[in-house]
């Protein structure tokens, strides 16, 4: 979107906003001033199935957790700004430092509100992954304006052009870029509500408040908690005494990428 014109708002308003150049105007146009690129088609996967927090012990293997692969550890990453250009399922999916763009989805980095990514394993038990999932949207989470891209090997090629590496190279991308231009902002307004008094819902179902956390029937208090790891397709919240994790979230909930940044901030 480095060309002034007419796209379709990232507000979700569904009409088209004035792009400058450089920053989104107030203009709003039902029908462009002038002709604008016909969209490809939208395709737009079903949500997964969100699931609350739960209290459970980990597994024996838990208690040391595995490293996660570099791009699902949005904390500790490199960061990496470079522009995405891309076919996936026959639509083209765009990134870079202003915003994504996929078929007829957009959203500008600036205006996201939650993110979310994550693998799903192949169905023969092998542990390898299947899918690369992509979420970024705004609230209401379940009705918000979203870009969701599902990647696989069949919609990605690694002979594609702008696809080297395949599927999970342009996943990786997409959540550099996510992690250079929004998570940062939102991990700090997460904070300073909390540092305002208030409780905050991350991850549908971790309460984050100024006295520590809590989800399910489980509360711990700042100075019980040594931080936070990406783990198995979980965000484990780990104790700073005993056996390890004792509270997780799905790694796919909105935002639950962000909590271990967010309790790294707050107990800093």
């Amino acid at each position: 979107m480095s060309q002034p014109g007419w796209y379709p708002d990232p507000y979700g308003t569904g009409n088209l906003r004035w792009w400058d150049g450089r920053n989104w105007s107030d203009r709003l146009n039902p029908e462009p001033a002038a002709p604008a690129p016909a969209p490809l088609p939208q395709r737009r996967s079903s949500d997964p199935a969100q699931q609350p927090a739960r209290h459970t012990a980990p597994p024996a293997q838990h208690t040391a957790p595995r490293t996660a692969p570099p791009a699902e550890r949005s904390w500790q990453a490199a960061p990496a700004e470079q522009a995405l250009d891309v076919v996936v399922h026959g639509l083209r999916l765009r990134a870079d430092d202003h915003g994504v763009v996929f078929g007829g989805e957009s959203l500008i980095w600036q205006y996201v509100e939650w993110v979310a990514y994550w693998t799903a394993g192949a169905a023969d038990g092998s542990g390898r992954p299947a899918q690369w999932i992509f979420q970024v949207g705004r609230h209401p989470f379940q009705g918000g304006p979203r870009v969701e891209v599902v990647l696989d090997e069949a919609s990605v090629p690694r002979h594609a052009a702008g696809a080297i590496g395949g599927p999970e190279e342009v996943w990786g991308r997409l959540i550099r870029l996510c992690q250079v231009r929004a998570e940062p902002r939102i991990v700090a307004q997460l904070a300073e509500h909390v540092r305002a008094g208030e409780a905050v819902d991350v991850a549908q179902g971790l309460i984050v408040h100024p006295g520590g956390v809590r989800g399910a029937r489980v509360s711990l208090s700042w100075s019980a908690i040594s931080g936070a790891v990406v783990d198995g397709g979980r965000v484990w919240i780990r104790q700073a005494t005993g056996h390890g994790a004792v509270l997780y979230v799905p790694q796919q909930n909105p935002n639950a990428v962000l909590i271990p940044a967010l309790l790294e901030r707050l107990k800093g």
